[in-house]
């Protein structure tokens, strides 16, 4: 498939400044690095046995191990001739970097009889993210929100340390399947077989094929000289949409397959609620859905230079977090719109060229509203008929209005929106005491925002 190959050939350890001079007879030694003995992993993972067998990784098969007397449980790693640059390259980068979410390395074996390494790396017993994310047993839930956000946090932290180390790390693998779950519940990044180290204007870098999985590569690393670290950005947005949806990347069964073509235009409508895993009942507040959906399109826009830095993504998440955790009752306040004691305040804003509808949910007694002018208002007063103009008269218009009974938000035209002016368009249909019903349109700027008056009956508002 020529430069969208998955193949890591090309990750190879030369990629180490200190390595790649060839006048250097030997290569830098890993420092505190445990080296292991064949036979030694071999009694470990009892002969390497089916009943110790835990799954194939990117360049082989992977075992657990009882080490030193059962007080160390480690993943054994062994691999194939083919695949022994991608283990070299693996150990120089583990050797260098270590991190509290990544599964870092304990130690390796070289076998020359048998011409094949072995890396030993911090065991995981909990399984990967994909399989907790795409899970659809029975016996195990769904992740919750707040380990959703959780995992997200930790792994954008990872790429980060990364991407700021001393030496850079692009990791070009960034996937569900590659995190795991330690056994505290954190979760940590695995698999470096394609990862590169290095300054990205280094040329031996640039002369390096893309690899990665399909789904997550980024479509604008389509030649060597494309590589940034922006790259890891994109596959950690299209990771920040797989957990808030619970969709893989690539899923057959759904139409676009894609999540990229399937999310972002639910983004740029508002519909934040449709992104969500529907499994879980009990959401965050539209504040924390919308940070965490805005984000991940930003991670995954077409023009590399215009995705945010990992540093970025990290405060972020941080933030959303912090408000995910917030005390019931203070979520319960945030959730007024579906009280009906609550008011809800419609606002349009604009984040970094993305367009995006949000609700902003207040308290009752917080009820303030900006000048509101309705649609007919820009139309001269001749040209309006007396059936327009009853209706008009039946929207109040005030600096502060009382709670209202209920919301429904539905989907908003393309011609609301005019050049580089965010305009809300809004539908209010108020059914007052004696059932008489009147609907008119306002139309509002991005900085105002819109309260309507409670009815003992209905009060019903439509976003269009």
């Amino acid at each position: 498939m020529g430069y969208l190959s998955c193949n890591g050939e090309s990750a190879v350890s030369i990629c180490d400044p200190y390595n790649y001079n060839p006048r250097r007879s030997k290569k830098r030694p890993p420092s505190t690095l445990r080296r292991f003995k064949y036979d030694e992993l071999a009694a470990a993972t009892n002969g390497f046995s089916a009943g110790n067998f835990l799954g194939k990784g990117s360049h082989g098969r992977v075992y657990k191990a009882v080490l030193d007397g059962g007080k160390l449980l480690a993943a054994v790693k062994r691999t194939t001739i083919a695949s022994v640059s991608q283990v070299d390259n693996e150990i120089e980068i583990l050797s260098r970097v270590r991190h509290r979410y990544m599964v870092n390395l304990i130690g390796y074996c070289v076998d020359q009889r048998r011409k094949t390494k072995l890396l030993v790396v911090e065991y995981m017993p909990n399984g990967t993210l994909h399989d907790h994310l795409h899970s659809r047993s029975s016996l195990a839930p769904p992740l919750s929100w707040n380990r959703r956000i959780k995992h997200a946090l930790q792994i954008a932290t990872a790429v980060h340390a990364l991407h700021s180390a001393e030496t850079p790390v692009i990791h070009r693998d960034i996937k569900s399947s590659n995190i795991l779950i330690d056994g505290e519940g954190n979760a940590r990044l695995a698999d470096f077989g394609l990862a590169l180290i290095g300054n990205v204007d280094d040329e031996r870098l640039k002369a390096t094929p893309p690899a990665g999985t399909m789904g997550y590569l980024d479509p604008s690393y389509l030649a060597p000289a494309d590589l940034t670290a922006k790259s890891d950005v994109f596959s950690f947005g299209i990771l920040l949409f797989e957990i808030v949806s619970g969709r893989d990347a690539i899923d057959l069964n759904y139409s676009p397959p894609c999540v990229v073509d399937w999310a972002v235009p639910l983004v740029k409508r508002g519909e934040y609620g449709a992104i969500c895993d529907s499994r879980i009942r009990n959401r965050p507040s539209c504040a924390v859905i919308r940070r965490l959906v805005v984000m991940a399109a930003r991670c995954v826009r077409s023009t590399a230079e215009k995705r945010p830095d990992m540093s970025e993504v990290v405060e972020c998440l941080k933030t959303v977090r912090k408000m995910s955790q917030e005390s019931p009752v203070w979520n319960r306040l945030r959730r007024r719109s579906q009280d009906s004691s609550g008011n809800v305040f419609v606002s349009e804003e604009k984040e970094e060229n993305i367009n995006v509808r949000m609700v902003r949910e207040g308290s009752k007694k917080m009820s303030k509203v900006s000048s509101v002018t309705t649609e007919d208002d820009t139309v001269p007063e001749k040209a309006i008929s007396p059936a327009t103009l009853r209706r008009r008269n039946r929207v109040l218009r005030s600096r502060s209005v009382g709670a209202m009974g209920g919301a429904r938000v539905g989907p908003i035209p393309n011609d609301v929106v005019e050049d580089n002016t965010v305009v809300t368009t809004i539908r209010v249909l108020v059914e007052r005491e004696r059932a008489v019903k009147a609907a008119a349109m306002m139309k509002l700027s991005k900085s105002r925002s819109v309260g309507i008056v409670r009815s003992h009956k209905t009060v019903s508002l439509k976003l269009y």
